[in-house]
């Protein structure tokens, strides 16, 4: 028997339900799941009953009383792992990531010089994580000195990319982002910007077909809509095709405000956070500030309030976002260059964070050619 029918087997046995699947390599991604039959849409492929979960309820006692009762559910389950060495939980420990997995694409394990390279987005999310880890690390290490900082490290990145949102009456008091659940098998699934539907009760957590799917199909969640900057943030990869990606273009227009300027901005809920995407030329939040530059503050007002707008302003906005983005493959060529030069860390995140700039690259060229049709 595989680790592959361990973990099955031991499922079972935890009252996991699955129906026509098959845990499969997955070529660049570990371990995933794949029909194994010709599946239908609305096949219910997976149930977990809350009794197999990780999460608020199910820490154990001798754990959770020693810690404040403030402490993030993030880091409670952490904790949770980086102290388990019982045999119950070793089939479906053997299927998590290793450390060396996580050090290839996450940025929290990059050398500086590869993290002050990142593009701003994902720069920020690391910051945010960078804080939290230290916090939970700096409660948690006072109460179990004998964790050492790189398990306590390892488990934290457990619980930060392979947990589900889940919630009860009791975990509503948490904020929306800690409202963890670690599940097994599904946290197999792997990510794509659409997948298999699921649902949730206090009993159980629910996957089920969203389409038909091929035999040896690999099936998919979906994460949520997010851009590539926040998977390769929070998970340590980028989707080749993703619809939900953009770029942004804050550090491109904040710069360029002056005081009258942003305060118009502001009292209008209209400052910051500016995209395009593959579809459009800057989002309206772009396209309002923009406008800033070059329309009257009258036509600005017009388009702000009522997305009235002439030709004539259109032209002026495209002018300008020209220019701007003509600068920016400027700045993307620069850093890539920058990374081609750096010989710290290893060669794969050096890959994925050049693999990245090219793809912002390639949304900011293609908008180019867009605006000069």
């Amino acid at each position: 028997m595989n680790t592959h029918d361990d973990l099955l087997h031991w499922a079972l046995a935890k009252g996991v339900q699955s129906n026509g699947i098959l845990l499969q390599a997955i070529c660049g991604r570990g371990v995933g799941i794949v029909a194994a039959r010709p599946l239908e849409a609305g096949e219910v492929l997976l149930t977990v009953p809350a009794e197999a979960f990780r999460t608020l309820h199910t820490v154990p006692k001798h754990i959770s009383r020693k810690l404040p009762r403030d402490i993030s559910l993030h880091a409670l389950l952490a904790t949770w792992l980086a102290l388990d060495n019982r045999s119950d939980f070793a089939p479906w420990n053997t299927m998590f990531p290793t450390l060396p997995d996580f050090e290839a694409g996450t940025p929290l394990l990059w050398p500086e010089e590869l993290q002050d390279l990142l593009p701003k987005p994902a720069k920020d999310i690391l910051r945010k994580q960078q804080f939290k880890f230290q916090r939970d690390w700096d409660i948690v290490s006072k109460t179990f000195p004998d964790i050492s900082r790189e398990k306590y490290l390892y488990s934290w990145l457990l619980v930060n990319s392979r947990s589900f949102y889940y919630t009860t009456p009791r975990m509503e008091k948490l904020p929306h982002d800690d409202r963890l659940a670690l599940m097994p098998l599904a946290d197999l699934f792997n990510h794509a910007d659409s997948g298999i539907e699921t649902s949730f009760s206090r009993q159980s957590y629910t996957f089920t077909t969203d389409r038909a799917y091929r035999e040896g199909e690999e099936i998919h969640v979906s994460y949520g809509g997010h851009s590539n900057d926040f998977l390769l943030a929070e998970y340590g990869f980028v989707l080749a095709e993703n619809q939900f990606d953009a770029v942004y273009l804050d550090e491109l227009i904040l710069p360029r405000l002056n005081k009258e300027q942003e305060d118009a901005l502001k009292d209008k809920a209209f400052l910051g956070n500016y995209t395009l995407d593959r579809e459009t030329p800057g989002c309206f939040r772009t396209q309002v500030a923009l406008r800033i530059f070059c329309c009257t503050r009258k036509e600005w007002e017009r388009f702000t309030d009522a997305e009235v707008d002439s030709e004539r302003s259109q032209r002026r906005v495209n002018v300008l976002l020209v220019q701007l983005l003509g600068r920016f493959v400027g700045e993307i060529h620069q850093t890539l260059g920058e990374i081609e030069k750096l010989n710290v860390g290893l060669e794969c995140q050096r890959k994925l964070l050049a693999q990245r700039w090219k793809q912002i690259e390639t949304m900011v060229t293609q908008t180019l050619k867009r605006l000069s049709n």
